[in-house]
């Protein structure tokens, strides 16, 4: 009685240790986004700064995935596509990569001690016949999948993200190309839209045109690059776009409304999809409901009735 205890005790840390790995943190959008920033910052300038970006930056566990992550990039593994969204929800590659390690090992373990226990060490009664290899082989399969695990939250998470970056977008460009009208060069009329609003998306463009000016860069392709680096292709190919027109200042004020209009056009259309997919599935179960209905005042009738 004892064992099954202990046992028992064993097995609820290791499965609350598990869940403590795979739910983040939740932080605000702007802060994500400013460790991550700062982050990248500090890799080109170390000397600048040695506090911790992240909390537990300098734990084991982000030590351990700054390990796998060097040796996933010595192999050519770099999860471009992951790390555009990690950039756009403000966490770090190697806190990410040292979760799912843990995770997965903590699954790895748990699973073959729960199965095998359940294999060869319960009663008669309530044991598995299971062939040799299936405690190990299940346990691969529950590592697999609590190592791919934290990536859907992360994706999700980066696409809603990217719309409320998108909206934003439109009215950051609407904003500009409203300041150009009024006489404004281009290079005054971006910080000034941007400081219109306090969404996390106007603070990190004007965040973004700050640090810009404050280097000599060209603001377009600070915009750009910002684009390429959180996954929005719309601010990346506007910012070459406007690089190419931007010794007409009508025609850069032009090409800003015509874009602004584009993105409201498809974030509209995106809606109205949304919106028709929600009605297909409240169709659905209004059919369910009459199906059961039916099912239901129909079963007396049915069930008198002599074969």
């Amino acid at each position: 009685m004892t064992a099954m205890l202990l046992l028992g005790a064993a097995l609820g840390a290791l499965l609350f240790a598990l869940i403590w790995l795979l739910v983040p943190r939740r932080t605000s959008p702007l802060v994500g986004l400013g460790r991550y920033d700062a982050h990248l910052r500090a890799a080109h300038q170390p000397r600048v700064s040695t506090a911790p970006l992240d909390p537990g930056a300098g734990s084991w566990r982000t030590q351990l995935g700054a390990r796998v992550v060097a040796e996933l990039a010595r192999h050519g593994i770099t999860y471009r596509s992951l790390q555009h969204d990690l950039a756009v929800t403000g966490t770090r590659f190697d806190v990410l990569m040292g979760r799912k390690v843990l995770a997965a090992v903590s699954g790895f373990l748990l699973s073959l001690l729960l199965v095998g226990w359940w294999q060869y060490a319960a009663p008669p009664a309530a044991s598995l016949q299971l062939p040799a290899g299936a405690p190990l082989l299940l346990a691969a399969i529950v590592a697999v999948i609590l190592f791919v695990a934290p990536d859907v939250d992360v994706r999700k998470l980066a696409r809603r993200r990217r719309e409320e970056f998108t909206d934003d977008l439109a009215v950051f460009l609407e904003l500009v190309s409203l300041e150009m009208a009024g006489y404004a060069a281009a290079e005054t009329a971006l910080p000034q839209a941007a400081r219109r609003g306090g969404t996390w998306s106007m603070l990190l463009i004007r965040e973004t045109l700050v640090h810009a000016r404050l280097a000599g860069d060209d603001p377009w392709l600070a915009l750009a690059a910002l684009g390429e680096r959180i996954g929005v292709p719309e601010l990346r190919e506007l910012g070459s776009l406007i690089k190419n027109v931007s010794d007409d200042g009508a025609q850069v004020r032009r090409t800003l409304s015509a874009r602004a209009a584009s993105l409201r056009r498809k974030r509209l259309a995106a809606e109205e999809g949304h919106a028709a997919t929600r009605n297909q599935s409240m169709r659905l179960a209004q059919l369910l409901i009459a199906v059961g209905f039916m099912v239901f005042v129909g079963y007396p009738a049915f069930a008198v009735i002599r074969l």
